[in-house]
């Protein structure tokens, strides 16, 4: 089920949508509202999860060690894997 929703924009900016449009990159002006009201909660998403990590290592710091020991096991695998030296 979709619920229409009346929003004001400016010329400038229906412009902008219209070109994206013309472009191909969306196939209406939906498509892109759409697309960038998406794009905008993904991000709010990632900065909560985001923001719940930091939160949780200021509550329960890392060891040192645990995070050398990470390091040395990504150098490992990538020099397993052919990669530069790091």
């Amino acid at each position: 089920m979709t619920i229409q929703v009346p929003v004001r924009l400016t010329h400038e900016d229906v412009s902008a949508l219209d070109e994206l449009v013309k472009h191909g990159r969306f196939a209406t002006r939906s498509d892109v509202l759409r697309t960038a009201l998406a794009q905008l909660l993904e991000e709010d998403r990632q900065k909560a999860i985001d923001d719940a990590y930091r939160r949780g290592y200021e509550r329960y710091p890392q060891e040192e060690w645990i995070g050398l020991a990470g390091l040395a096991a990504f150098a490992a695998f990538d020099a397993a894997e052919g990669g530069d030296p790091l």
